[in-house]
């Protein structure tokens, strides 16, 4: 991939880097039999059985992207599909046993290129990174900049 050229090099670096890390991780979780959104769906239901809407909400994703991923994992065993007790009309998912073994899986290999990503950095450094980026387009910013302009910048 070329580096991207918005005309920022801050910007264009940390996209490169993004793209760098998602398809490391992407690589690694497809190794361990799962796309880097299976994971992030399954991830989602570690704790409790979810809402399709429940998922599309939590990972941003649209309702349909939901249902090809749900789709896909559950031809695997990995997911089955539940009515809701109360309300018969939401479906929720739930993680299997087979899909909570491929979780553990790929959360190893997920852990291994996590640290990996950020094996060059002193751990002085990737605090001083995690708390830069999170400065970084913080959620809360409206996309007119009020924020920034604000801010006197």
């Amino acid at each position: 991939m070329l580096k991207p050229q918005t005309g920022h090099d801050a910007v264009d670096a940390l996209l490169y880097a993004a793209h760098r890390v998602r398809n490391a991780a992407d690589a690694r979780l497809r190794d361990c039999g799962l796309s880097l959104q299976g994971y992030k769906l399954m991830r989602a239901l570690e704790h409790s059985d979810l809402s399709m809407r429940e998922i599309s909400e939590a990972l941003h994703i649209s309702p349909r992207t939901v249902t090809d991923i749900a789709d896909g994992l559950e031809a695997r065993g990995l997911v089955t599909r539940r009515a809701h007790e109360a309300d018969r009309r939401v479906t929720l998912l739930h993680l299997t046993e087979p899909g909570r073994s491929q979780l553990a899986v790929a959360a190893a290999g997920a852990e291994r290129n996590a640290r990996a990503a950020v094996a060059g950095l002193s751990e002085s450094e990737q605090r001083t990174l995690r708390r830069l980026l999170d400065r970084v387009a913080p959620a809360d910013e409206t996309h007119g900049g009020e924020r920034h302009r604000a801010a006197g910048a």
